[in-house]
């Protein structure tokens, strides 16, 4: 038994090791990493745990700095850890035991203002299935780095000049690296295949990378996950590196408000999950390539600013795969400009293409897609190119599901007004870029925080709010969203018998929305199955400035007579790294027959990830997501709603100016019914949904002004699968269609059922 013991944490120590390996640009990187010879030191040894959700307690003995362990923050300069601030002394062993503690804990890694200096790589490996850290858990054991905005700049991990390791361009090496452990073993034993659709929840927020002098190898940052994973508020410093970001974020995730200096390339996401977003990125000065994409169905990128400093391409469009569901690309209000004059090209590829509101200086080229095909810009100095539309050539598709049937030969087609257009669909005119064309789409740096002189704690006096999962605390947190405009709920399951009612300046901000979760209770507001409540609602206020962020909002395993969110908060408010939950397992209890969450009245405002993926104790007219009624502009940034079982997982009905800045999902029922409403967009779906034969994914009815572009899945023939599986079942991809449009007047039209298009509009849709 003992012999057994040994060897597991020796097998453990070593594939915490061997995730030092790199990310193999510009070749692709290995999903195998060979052991390294010797262990990483100092790994903690942590029995295997129990599946939890919020682990209530906190080990304030074994911290320093005891007040702020009791909100749920380890503070990375404080004992045990003692990580040096001042960049003087080497930080990287420091810094990596507290990144596992805290996760053990569920607690956020709190890197105070400072410099801290690293010589190798931070790992952040999910704790779900982690060999050392116990297999089968949630996955709500993250790795959550923070840092604190006490300081007049963000805390910096600087990688120290010529590190070992970091040499070679041609095998890059990552300063800081998420990524999940496949659930099991591989074919040739325990070594650390990565799973990164289980690598969900884990962020790396308000903290820059700066990379040192005489390391050509190295890449600031990998970070390749699903539901509620993001990296936000960061800036890599990559000039004497090879590159910034590495891997995107999709299926509910998505990376914010990053900006890469340097380096080769800024932001490498040939390796994603479904349906990747990025939202106001900024890359300036790469010179090979800015954007590189090759991932998951489509990348929508959304208010991004590129300055190349390259001939280019500065965007690449897909690679050398042949499959269907890599490597297309939507931009939307973005600028892209060369700061040298030459012969330059903005894109190229091997993929579908559309942009939506994109100013260019400096290309003599749109695009140059390698087989002949070129496409122009008209102007000198800056162009806007309101909209362009290019499809990839057609493609025939097979996969080892196929079990020897024929394979599909797909098109990626472009419908204006249920026309196919012929050719590139491109409209371009002179204009320069506005000054709101990026910051329209991202928080600005005023964003609240628990750390502000008026934020209050329902855990201090007088509210005194428990978290225990026991205690019903809604008199405390009521008390303290009436008496104060910011309020932080630290570490805790928040028990409410009573519907939150936020004011329309509150400002409701958590720990992180897995270790802070307000969930329904008993005994009070939700005991009526019949008659459903929100467990928070906001003000129904057109210009409130409400904000949501980093919590969980849950209707707990029992409760019969609630529902999570009732949303009209308008334009101005924000909703950003919440986890909607509905853990029902096995139809426990009546079916919720209305909206998990609703957006109605004066609803509107930007959300960073909506996700939800439930699928039992459902009635037919449950919705994951149902925005109805509003004419205040929506902008989902990764939507992700899916494996319902009722008529559909999400509808917008009634409503104007939604835009979904890329969409996932999965399972036979739509993913999105679009009913009586106007001006809706939709730029980019990924997944591996199968609609029933028949029948569409998406379906616009009476809906005069829309879009769709690039909506790809990730096909599953017949026979795969299962009806009462979590994604369904495959269906065979002849006989299902896409989208479908039922205008006001006129017939309805479908995309043809082997056509993945590239657009599909229906007149002049607008944002706002």
């Amino acid at each position: 038994m003992k012999t057994a013991l040994r060897r597991t944490l020796m097998i453990a120590a070593a594939l915490i090791a061997a995730q030092t390996t790199g990310i193999g640009a510009p070749a692709r990187a290995p999903k195998t990493r060979p052991p390294a010879e010797e262990p990483f030191p100092n790994w903690p040894s942590v029995p295997e745990l129990p599946e939890v959700r919020v682990a209530a307690a906190i080990p304030l003995a074994r911290l320093g700095n005891q007040p702020l362990a009791a909100r749920g923050f380890v503070d990375v300069t404080q004992a045990p850890f003692n990580a040096d601030a001042t960049g003087k002394a080497d930080a990287t062993t420091a810094l990596q035991q507290a990144i596992f503690f805290a996760r053990e804990h569920q607690m956020v890694v709190l890197l105070p203002p400072g410099s801290y200096r690293v010589s190798d790589t931070l790992r952040c490996p999910h704790g779900n299935h982690d060999p050392a850290g116990g297999k089968g858990r949630s996955r709500s054991f993250a790795c959550v780095l923070v840092g604190s905005r006490a300081g007049p700049t963000r805390p910096r991990i600087l990688l120290a000049p010529r590190s070992p390791g970091y040499d070679d361009p041609a095998r890059p090496k990552y300063v800081v690296q998420f990524w999940s452990w496949e659930g099991k073993e591989g074919a040739s034993g325990p070594l650390p295949h990565h799973q990164d659709n289980i690598n969900m929840n884990q962020m790396f927020v308000g903290i820059d990378i700066a990379i040192g002098e005489g390391n050509p190898g190295a890449v600031g940052l990998r970070c390749r996950g699903a539901q509620g994973t993001s990296v936000q508020d960061c800036t890599i410093d990559a000039t004497h590196g090879y590159g910034g970001l590495d891997g995107g974020a999709g299926s509910g995730g998505g990376h914010f408000n990053v900006t890469v200096l340097g380096g080769q390339i800024g932001a490498d996401l040939r390796e994603t999950q479904p349906a990747p977003t990025i939202s106001g990125f900024t890359l300036l000065g790469q010179t090979k390539h800015a954007l590189l994409y090759d991932g998951r169905q489509t990348l929508t990128a959304v208010g991004c600013r590129i300055e190349f400093a390259g001939r280019g391409p500065a965007v690449v469009v897909g690679g050398p795969r042949a499959a269907l569901p890599n490597g297309q690309v939507s931009l939307i209000d973005s600028s892209i400009a060369f700061t040298t004059a030459g012969p330059n090209v903005a894109f190229a590829g091997t993929s579908s293409l559309y942009l939506n509101n994109v100013h260019l200086r400096g290309a003599r080229l749109l695009a140059d897609w390698g087989d002949g095909r070129k496409t122009e810009l008209a102007a000198e100095g800056w162009t806007c190119v309101h909209e362009y539309a290019h499809g990839r050539k057609s493609r025939t598709h097979a996969t080892k599901a196929a079990k020897g049937k024929r394979p599909f030969t797909y098109t990626a087609d472009a419908y204006v007004d249920g026309q196919r257009q012929s050719g590139d669909l491109l409209i371009q005119a002179p204009g320069a870029p506005p000054s709101d064309l990026t910051s329209q789409h991202i928080w600005t740096d005023s964003f609240p925080t628990w750390e502000q002189a008026d934020a209050v704690s329902v855990k201090d006096a007088p509210y005194r709010a428990t978290g225990d999962g026991a205690t019903d605390d809604y008199a405390a947190i009521q008390r303290a969203i009436d008496e104060h405009e910011t309020v932080f709920l630290p570490k805790g399951n928040y028990l409410v018998s009573r519907t939150l009612r936020l004011k329309p300046a509150t400002k409701l901000i958590g720990l992180h929305l897995c270790f802070t979760t307000i969930e329904a209770t008993r005994g009070g507001d939700f005991d009526e199955a019949h008659r459903p409540r929100p467990i928070v609602a906001t003000a129904d206020d057109r210009e409130a400035r409400t904000v949501l962020a980093f919590l969980g909002i849950s209707t707990g395993r029992t409760i019969v007579g609630a529902y999570a969110l009732d949303w009209r908060a308008g334009r101005h408010s924000v909703y950003r790294s919440v986890n909607i939950e509905f853990p029902r397992w096995r139809n426990q209890g009546p079916a919720l027959n209305v909206p998990l969450v609703l957006v109605t009245g004066h609803g509107g405002g930007r959300w960073y990830n909506f996700f939800q993926e439930t699928w039992n104790s459902q009635g037919p007219d449950y919705r994951h997501l149902l925005v109805t009624g509003t004419r205040e502009p929506l902008g989902i940034y990764q939507c992700n709603p899916e494996h319902a079982r009722s008529d559909a997982n999400m509808e917008i009905r009634g409503a104007w100016y939604v835009s979904l800045y890329g969409v996932k999902g999965e399972y036979n029922q739509p993913i999105l019914r679009v009913v009586d409403s106007d001006h809706i967009r939709l730029f980019g779906y990924g997944g591996n949904a199968a609609a029933r034969a028949g029948q569409a994914l998406f379906t616009f009815r009476n809906t005069p002004n829309f879009l769709a572009a690039n909506l790809i899945d990730s096909p599953r023939y017949a026979g795969a699968g299962a009806p009462d599986s979590f994604a369904g079942e495959g269906v065979d991809p002849d006989l299902w269609h896409m989208l479908r449009d039922d205008p006001a007047a006129g017939p309805a039209f479908l995309t043809p059922p082997l056509d993945r298009p590239v657009l599909v509009r229906r007149g002049t849709p607008r944002g706002r």
